[in-house]
């Protein structure tokens, strides 16, 4: 049993993620496969909804990474939204904020298509 939901809809002419509970080395291929899948089916406008999310670990950090440069490669853009404090603290840590667009809600996402 994972303690990851992962439901996605098309919304504006993009893809948004959402993800609920926890996101961690046990789950991370859960998530990977969402990802992989909208990748393969041309999708490159994607939205990862952390509104839900309670952990990220390193290895669902990783999945987004590995993915960026393809879907930016294909006129596209990775865009997170919804960070609680502690998750956004995960990406400040790294220095990634400056890499990603991040906004606080999947409308204000959408828009930065």
């Amino acid at each position: 049993m994972t303690n990851l939901e992962i439901t996605s809809e098309s919304r504006k002419g993009a893809w948004i993620l959402h993800l609920k509970g926890v996101l961690d080395a046990y789950n991370h291929l859960l998530f990977r496969q969402s990802v992989d899948e909208h990748v393969k089916k041309g999708h490159n406008k994607l939205v990862v909804d952390f509104g839900e999310l309670s952990y990220l670990g390193s290895s669902g950090l990783e999945v987004i990474l590995a993915h960026v440069q393809k879907v930016r490669d294909s006129g596209g853009d990775i865009v997170l939204c919804g960070l609680s404090p502690k998750i956004y603290k995960v990406f400040d840590l790294l220095g990634l904020p400056s890499f990603f667009t991040i906004t606080a809600t999947v409308e204000e996402a959408l828009a930065c298509f």
